[in-house]
């Protein structure tokens, strides 16, 4: 997701809040015809701006606490993989059943297996289209980091771990029952990432017809009014001076 940017949508809020309040001041002077020009859903319209730029505020520092959350949540993986695999190498289990956890541990780690380690990996492909991932090397080859691939991992962990009739550790952090409850949780904080993310875009595509994009938005019915001064008063009045002195712009809607 892009970087929180307001200031341009604010801006735009803050002129329209001014230039109702220069139209105000006309009194009886200001009589347009046409109803969306009206001082009343002028006001309409900027509570609703005003609104919706709060709601996007808002939205988005919920997406970033909950993506806090999750880096939060995953930043442990490594080193519990690291932990899993000596504990499963104390309790005597076959050399394949090793070399399977290290292929799995390489993924999780963002590392490459070489074939003494455990053969050769066969699926060196890294998810591109999940944009959000945790950082990695660009040099590694058959990285797997995404949050998705991540949980994918510790699943497959897991339930090797649960194969082996020997594992039993007493360390509560490391039995299946806790490596179950915290893949759930690990699950509910990368859903939770997403749903937030969702709220965040639909906030902003809400925000940006209220603004630029309805037949009445904001930056519209701005153009509007500033055409209806120039017609009454005059191009060179002092009244459309004022008002063609207040800047609206139409920012960039992805931010």
């Amino acid at each position: 997701m892009s970087t929180y940017i307001e200031s341009g949508h604010a801006k735009n809020t803050a002129n329209f809040d001014h230039l109702i309040a220069l139209l105000v001041t006309y009194g009886t002077n200001y009589t347009p015809s046409n109803p969306s020009l009206a001082i009343t859903n002028l006001q309409t319209v900027l509570t609703n701006a005003q609104t919706a730029l709060t709601t996007v505020k808002n939205e988005y520092n919920g997406w970033k606490n909950a993506t806090n959350s999750r880096e939060i949540a995953f930043d442990p993986l490594k080193g519990l993989s690291t932990r899993l695999l000596n504990t499963l190498m104390s309790v005597g289990v076959t050399e394949q059943t090793i070399k399977d956890f290290k292929t799995i541990n390489a993924k999780v780690q963002g590392s490459k297996l070489t074939k003494a380690d455990a053969g050769i990996v066969t699926d060196p492909s890294e998810d591109t289209a999940n944009k959000t991932t945790l950082p990695v090397k660009k040099t590694v080859s058959v990285s797997q980091q995404s949050f998705d691939n991540l949980i994918e991992h510790y699943d497959k962990i897991i339930k090797l771990l649960a194969s082996v009739p020997a594992y039993n550790p007493t360390e509560t952090a490391l039995k299946v029952t806790t490596l179950q409850t915290m893949l759930a949780n690990l699950k509910t904080v990368n859903t939770g990432a997403y749903t937030s993310y969702a709220k965040v875009s639909n906030a902003r595509i809400a925000r940006n017809k209220i603004l630029y994009e309805n037949p009445d938005a904001l930056i519209v019915l701005a153009k509007a009014v500033k055409a209806y001064i120039k017609g009454k008063f005059g191009a060179s009045s002092p009244e459309y001076g004022q008002v063609s002195s207040i800047k609206f712009t139409k920012v960039k809607t992805g931010k």
